[in-house]
């Protein structure tokens, strides 16, 4: 992230817009413990940066290299009708805070296939990618979103990927996608980074490191296509006034990436905290779209 602190005007700005989606999504300030606190200054971070200028963002070769796999060799490999066991957990899991059925979802879910995952093996091997997939709810609990490590599995080399089912489909979607960016990242960057890593804490971390950018760009390229991002607008900067147009371009993206994954914060009994976590997440992972689009033209 840009070292400089925000302006007290950008400041005001972005506390305006935050109190604007908190409305949206339904959640009162008289629930603002500490937990959601937190959550707020992650979003805020995550609001106030300026994606195209953050020091850790790929290059434009590598991302137009990913948007490449991802349009020829991910898109084309994933099924239309998923059916591997993840998809069926995603349709049959309650999860604890939403209490409703999650639908069948496409897109992002389907990146779990075998048949994609298979296809990805023959291109990034030797490693294999194995899938573990279950709702995790002890000791780091529901802060787990997921992790890869880099292990033998018999006689095999494996890339072994773990997301937590127990999380809302679309947020599963989300860290399998993240993860297996991570496995594409070592195979053309090179294995360079720790052999165990966790996607949990504050998003607006990622901004520091490449390999979480890239990773987090494979999901933003495959949830919004080049048409999607051109239909919504790009973002604006910040500045005086800014806020309501930010606003705005949130909530089309909300309101159109939102019914694809059954991503709905108003309903059900989704505990405030996560509500804002999981639109911190949406709001970065559309904000990193945005500057994919701007700065690197995919």
């Amino acid at each position: 992230m840009p070292s400089r602190e925000p302006a007290a005007l950008e400041t005001r700005e972005v506390d305006h817009l935050v109190s604007r989606l908190l409305a949206e999504i339904k959640v009162p300030f008289d629930s603002l413990g500490t937990r959601v606190l937190n959550q707020l200054s992650d979003l805020k971070k995550i609001l106030s940066a300026d994606y195209v200028d953050v020091p850790a963002l790929p290059s434009k070769p590598l991302l137009r290299e990913l948007a490449r796999i991802v349009e020829n060799d991910i898109k084309q490999h994933m099924p239309a009708l998923p059916s591997m066991p993840l998809l069926r957990e995603l349709e049959q899991i309650v999860d604890n805070d939403i209490k409703q059925r999650a639908p069948a979802y496409g897109g992002l879910a389907s990146l779990g296939s075998p048949q994609l995952l298979g296809h990805l093996a023959k291109i990034f091997g030797p490693r294999e990618v194995a899938l573990r997939a279950e709702p995790y709810r002890a000791g780091a609990g529901l802060a787990l979103r997921g992790f890869y490590c880099r292990a033998k599995l018999g006689d095999k080399n494996k890339f072994v990927i773990f997301v937590n089912t127990a999380h809302h489909p679309g947020a599963v979607a989300a860290t399998l996608g993240h993860e297996l960016g991570h496995y594409i990242y070592g195979s053309l960057m090179g294995e360079k980074a720790a052999h165990t890593a966790f996607m949990e804490g504050a998003i607006a971390n990622h901004l520091l490191e490449e390999d979480e950018l890239f990773a987090d760009s494979l999901v933003a390229l495959a949830a919004y296509s080049p048409e999607l991002i051109k239909k919504i607008g790009g973002l604006s900067q910040l500045r005086s006034g800014f806020s309501e147009d930010l606003f705005n371009r949130i909530k089309s993206a909300y309101d159109l990436i939102g019914p694809r994954y059954g991503l709905d914060f108003t309903k059900g009994k989704m505990a405030a905290a996560w509500r804002v976590r999981y639109l911190t997440s949406m709001a970065h992972f559309f904000k990193l779209r945005c500057a994919l689009y701007k700065s690197a033209g995919v």
